[in-house]
């Protein structure tokens, strides 16, 4: 496909490409200082990132088989285990991005952690994550690394291992309560505005799952509320069905942000 468009951009010498797409072909500037422009085998971005071949399975597998709510407990250990699907076993930093390095690396890490969490293995994903965001040394995750720029994601995936710790007590208080302050510690991330218009859009115009992802701003704390009123006996089988889109909806939203920064 060819695309012709004339712009007045001025002061280009006569015969001078112009580059204005690494994969389009740019025609040569005219010398009246309007440029006549052929672009060949111009493609749009494509969405989201480009994934290896592992994540995708993984993510493939996580599409057919959805997070479902429960309170898993938790053992802080380095040696903790949990039985995990065949296609995320062994999953390593350079499974999700072979070449990371740096910056990078941690960024692997954190994605690794994501995956863990996606299929229940919270000690593994909080051994993961938490030398990147918390600034002591634990004897399950080793000693902390300063300065992660990966330190805000890494709070994210803390907050949601906490929050599927649940009812269930850890080192500091039920896991709900937990999360919240790892919340409080993620901040504003830029996924959550994308969060609360697509809960909202789930919602369907019920106020009464529309508060728990409302406002001006998303308050992540109504997320983790909202998972415990869906696990308490006696709620609503909507309220289950919409948490539980809500979660999935913003492990992916985390996922994919984490994943194109590995790019």
């Amino acid at each position: 496909q060819t695309i012709s468009l004339t712009m007045h951009l001025g002061g280009l010498p006569a015969g001078r490409p112009i580059n204005l797409s690494r994969r389009g072909r740019v025609a040569l500037a005219t010398g009246s200082g309007c440029v006549c422009l052929s672009m060949s085998n111009v493609h749009a971005a494509e969405a989201g990132p480009k994934y290896t071949p592992r994540v995708q399975k993984i993510l493939q597998h996580l599409e057919k088989h959805p997070q479902t709510l429960s309170s898993l407990p938790m053992i802080y250990s380095a040696q903790a285990s949990v039985p995990i699907p065949e296609v995320a076993q062994g999953l390593t930093a350079a499974d999700v991005a072979p070449t990371a390095a740096g910056a990078n690396s941690h960024m692997a890490r954190v994605v690794c952690g994501l995956v863990w969490v996606a299929f229940g293995a919270l000690d593994a994903a909080h051994n993961t994550v938490t030398p990147l965001c918390w600034g002591a040394p634990t004897d399950y995750a080793g000693p902390p690394i300063p300065n992660s720029p990966a330190a805000q994601e890494a709070a994210y995936v803390h907050a949601l291992v906490h929050r599927w710790e649940g009812s269930h007590d850890g080192e500091f208080g039920s896991g709900f309560s937990n999360a919240n302050y790892w919340y409080r510690a993620t901040g504003h991330h830029q996924v959550m505005g994308q969060l609360q218009a697509a809960a909202l859009k789930e919602a369907g115009g019920d106020e009464a799952l529309a508060r728990y992802v409302g406002g001006t701003r998303l308050d992540p704390t109504r997320l983790v509320q909202l998972c415990a009123d869906a696990q308490r006996p006696g709620a609503e089988p909507k309220v289950r069905a919409f948490a539980e889109r809500v979660v999935n909806l913003e492990w992916r939203l985390l996922f994919d942000w984490c994943y194109a920064r590995l790019a």
